[in-house]
């Protein structure tokens, strides 16, 4: 049976994959898509969800709802490595008929329809959780898992040498999710930056004959030929990462630990092992994959080929 998904995402580059390869794998149902401000703002971000479904014309469109933006002065995007659009300047026309929900009654509604076999997938920053863990505790309580890619324990961050990107942009948030005690795993930059993608990936996804590998190939276009980590010709998909370790979670290890955030100065987002403290209050944390395999199952998703490892 598959597992009933709901996405929460900023919608750039690496979670244009990431929603692409749930909608390609017969492992998930996603039942929804939640918009957050993040590596450009919530607006921009409504417009690429739209995009996005459009391109890639799933046979069940999910439901979508339109979440918080952050308002603290001086926060970083991510257009210097995403485009203006955060979708690589992508060449394709918004789609007018996309009426999004509130993100409170999405989140509602799609957690009372599964009756407690939801899964949360957050790509993008933690403030819609953190509101609705706020506003109806009870909600994210009842859900099978919460997944969040984000956080940097023992790598080096990439929004500054300190935090990875999402918990660097509401940190906040991300301290109030992960010292809930909710059933929750972490994706965190250590493992996700072990994954690679280069050319000829993009080659393979292009040549596939379906959307859901050419629309990715589209968009990564833009950031492989980008002079940046991982370097030209290569890019890092953490959030495509994330929703591979719920497809196939045997090529990841794992350990609990508690974790703590740091909210504010310069070192805000930053994550920090906790030893010792309350038990209820630690997370699952993926500490290693089978890259290979991995990228090997992703293409082979993407591109609805036949072997999986």
């Amino acid at each position: 049976m598959a597992i009933p998904v709901l996405i929460d995402t900023d919608l750039g580059i690496d979670d244009a994959v990431a929603v692409s390869l749930a909608l390609a794998s017969d492992a998930l149902d996603l039942r929804a898509i939640v918009g957050v401000g993040g590596s450009v703002g919530v607006d921009q971000v409504m417009i690429n969800i739209g995009r996005m479904l459009d391109a890639l014309n799933p046979p069940t469109v999910p439901m979508i709802g339109r979440g918080l933006d952050q308002t603290t002065p001086g926060l970083s995007d991510r257009r210097d490595l995403f485009g203006e659009d955060g979708l690589g300047n992508w060449d394709r026309p918004d789609k007018e008929d996309l009426d999004p929900s509130d993100f409170r009654d999405v989140y509602r509604r799609t957690i009372e329809d599964a009756g407690g076999a939801l899964n949360i997938l957050s790509i993008g920053p933690l403030s819609n959780l953190a509101a609705i863990l706020a506003d109806t505790p009870s909600q994210l309580q009842s859900v099978r898992r919460v997944y969040v890619a984000g956080g940097a324990v023992w790598a080096k961050g990439d929004a500054n040498e300190f935090a990875e990107f999402s918990f660097h942009r509401d940190p906040q948030a991300a301290s109030k999710i992960l010292s809930a005690g909710l059933p929750l795993t972490v994706i965190p930059l250590d493992v996700a930056g072990l994954v690679c993608l280069d050319q000829s990936h993009a080659a393979h996804m292009a040549a596939s004959g379906y959307r859901t590998g050419e629309v990715p190939s589209q968009i990564l276009e833009y950031v492989l030929e980008q002079n940046s980590e991982p370097g030209y010709g290569k890019a890092f998909v953490p959030a495509a990462v994330a929703v591979g370790s719920m497809i196939w979670p045997d090529l990841f290890l794992k350990t609990r630990m508690r974790l703590e955030i740091a909210t504010d100065g310069r070192e805000a987002g930053r994550c920090k092992p906790a030893l010792g403290g309350d038990k209820s209050k630690q997370i699952d944390l993926l500490t290693a994959v089978n890259a290979v395999d991995f990228l090997e199952n992703m293409l082979e998703s993407l591109c609805h080929e036949a072997f999986i490892v």
